[in-house]
């Protein structure tokens, strides 16, 4: 019984096995094998096409290489017969097969490869074709090389045909298309060759024959020591380039372009020879055809021009030269140097009343400018800085001695901010006790902490002593490296500080006692000086901002929030002095009959500082102020 079940279960197996087989050949045999593989090619990629299968349900397309098969792409219809591959190596074989497959129960059953099929990408089409020469009847056209290219076909059409004509084969990378047509555009294309292979044809270059030389030249001087110079056109042509020098044995110099058929030439000096040569060019495909040049020409320059952008000034007022020769070869002379000062030999400063005859020669000719100089707006210690054109407009007495007193704290907030950050956490301390009595204050106590950025709203708003001494010792302590100097010795090594600054700035006739400017011996310094802190003050937008400020609520580190406001009256809204155009920045107070101010002012985008000292009143240095503001704003 048992060997009976044996047997049975042999048969069973056995023709289990069989039907299984049977099934696997049937559906292979439903795929059929790929026909007619075939494939178009360039340089770069190729696409596949074969003829449609029917009894499949797709294909897998696969790349032979290294006695294997890759994979490339399987295709889940049956509809879709091509297939392109990119990426390919230029000038390179490549071999490829197709397979069709049924879909039974979710398993693909590939019927039998198609035939291998072998191709070869073309060559890299030709790039980058130039023009590297050009004449009234030929152009030279150049490119790059192709990597496996033997030789190379050019093919030329005049521009507005269609039908090209190949010029050349050559294994060299460059022809010269003669016997052309002037002034001309001709196109160009170029396809690389071997014998097995070959590229597509480049993209289109257009090059045209030059222009022919300029001719009909004429020179005239013009007067402020320029040169007319102009010429017949020529067509067509994108503009002339003109080249000039100032030396008989010296190579021309391009000096500009144009289109028109004149040239207007600024020389740097009255009645001077120059020589000149235009060169006619025309612009195609990025690429710039100059034809010859015309040849060298002489021109001579006109006579020397000379104006002063203000004939009537006050006394202090400086007004620039406007010359048509250049810097270097300007002299000035005055029939009365006590009325008229040059400064360098751009610009002149009225520093007495009077009138005098001003003389600018450059050696060749000359020009005569009367100048009037009246009295100057006041006598006060003051100057005017144009800040948009870096330029001084006014000056009186900037280099005399005067009190800064609180326009002292500028300079000890720069200092400050250079050494220290925003952020840098202030404590109040024994310093306190330096405080001069009658002195300014912010109203700060021994033990609070501020950030510098906030205790320098105290330090120049409502102008506070106390806050001056206590950035002052607080910066030594961390400049020096000692956190335990003494306040007084802390003080002085600040005040120390702030010496060396002014100097690194060029005020030199500034001298520093202590960091508010208490008025007392050996503190001092001058208009021009404090014009460069004022300008330092501008170029630091910290400083700037609080400058300009009118009021500020500052909280302590340590808990306590008090309200500061300007000493600036400029700047106060609504009040009888405030003028809309200020922004900034510090006023100083000796006493009731010795006061000052600098000031920042701007009026259409342009920007003026303004300092004035030694007023006799609070109202007289604002009255002062104004007067600038009317006059040079």
């Amino acid at each position: 019984m048992k060997k009976t079940i044996s047997v049975f279960s042999y048969l069973l197996f056995a023709l289990l096995a069989c039907s299984v087989l049977c099934f696997n050949v049937s559906a292979a045999e439903k795929a059929d094998m790929v026909q007619n593989l075939r494939a178009a090619v360039n340089s770069t990629s190729c696409t596949l096409s074969w003829d449609r299968v029917k009894n499949c349900d797709g294909y897998r397309i696969y790349l032979v290489k290294d006695g294997g098969r890759e994979i490339l792409k399987t295709l889940n219809n049956n509809s879709t017969v091509s297939f392109c591959k990119e990426d390919l190596r230029p000038n390179t074989d490549y071999t490829f097969l197709v397979r069709a497959y049924v879909l039974e129960d979710g398993k693909k059953y590939f019927g039998k490869p198609s035939e291998e099929l072998t191709v070869k990408t073309k060559l890299s089409a030709p790039s980058s074709l130039k023009a590297q020469a050009a004449s009234l009847s030929s152009v030279t056209v150049s490119w790059k090389a192709v990597k496996g290219a033997e030789k190379y076909q050019l093919f030329m059409c005049p521009t507005g045909e269609s039908a090209y004509k190949k010029l050349c084969e050559t294994d060299k990378l460059s022809f010269t298309a003669e016997n052309l047509s002037g002034i001309t555009g001709y196109k160009f294309r170029v396809r690389a060759k071997r014998s097995d292979n070959s590229s597509a044809l480049s993209k289109t270059y257009v090059f045209y024959t030059v222009p022919q030389k300029v001719t009909g030249i004429k020179t005239s001087a013009q007067s402020g020591s320029r040169v007319k110079i102009s010429w017949k056109k020529t067509s067509p042509v994108s503009w002339y380039s003109i080249y000039a020098t100032d030396k008989k044995t010296d190579k021309c110099r391009y000096i500009g372009k144009t289109t028109d058929t004149s040239y207007s030439f600024q020389g740097d000096r009255s009645k001077k020879t120059y020589y000149f040569s235009v060169r006619p060019v025309i612009e195609n495909d990025r690429q710039s055809l100059r034809g010859s040049f015309s040849g060298r020409f002489t021109g001579t320059t006109g006579k020397l021009t000379v104006s002063l952008e203000k004939s009537k000034l006050r006394k202090g007022e400086y007004t620039d030269m406007l010359a048509s020769s250049a810097e270097k070869y300007l002299r000035l002379s005055s029939s009365d140097s006590g009325v008229i000062k040059a400064v360098g030999k751009k610009q002149v400063r009225a520093v007495s009343t009077g009138t005098a005859t001003l003389t600018v020669s450059d050696g060749k000719t000359a020009s005569r400018l009367k100048v009037t100089v009246t009295a100057p707006i006041f006598n006060y210690m003051s100057c005017v800085y144009d800040v948009t054109n870096e330029k001084m407009i006014f000056g009186n007495r900037m280099n005399d001695r005067c009190y800064p007193a609180s326009i002292t704290k500028l300079i000890t907030a720069l200092v400050a901010t250079k050494h220290m950050s925003l952020n840098s956490t202030i404590t109040v301390g024994n310093e306190l006790n330096m405080v001069e009595p009658l002195s300014s204050t912010c109203g700060i106590q021994r033990g609070e902490k501020f950030r510098l950025g906030d205790l320098l709203y105290g330090l120049l708003l409502p102008s506070g002593g106390d806050a001056a001494y206590t950035i002052a010792v607080n910066c030594a302590r961390k400049v020096s490296g000692n956190p335990n100097m003494g306040y007084v010795e802390a003080k002085n090594y600040f005040v120390s500080m702030m010496n060396s600054y002014m100097k690194s700035i060029g005020a030199t006739g500034t001298h520093c006692v202590n960091p508010h400017g208490y008025p007392v011996s050996g503190h001092y310094s001058t208009v021009h000086d404090l014009l460069l802190v004022a300008r330092q003050v501008l170029k630091n937008p910290t400083l700037s901002k609080v400058t300009s400020t009118y009021g500020k609520y500052v909280t302590a580190l340590t808990g306590k929030g008090r309200y500061w406001t300007t000493t600036n009256g400029l700047i106060v809204p609504y009040g009888s002095r405030y003028s809309p155009y200020a922004h900034g920045m510090k006023t100083g107070t000796v006493d009731d009959y010795y006061t000052g101010i600098i000031s920042a002012a701007t009026n259409n985008k342009h920007t003026i500082i303004t300092v004035v000292i030694g007023c006799e009143s609070y109202g007289a240095r604002y009255t002062a102020t104004h007067k600038l503001y009317n006059y040079y704003l």
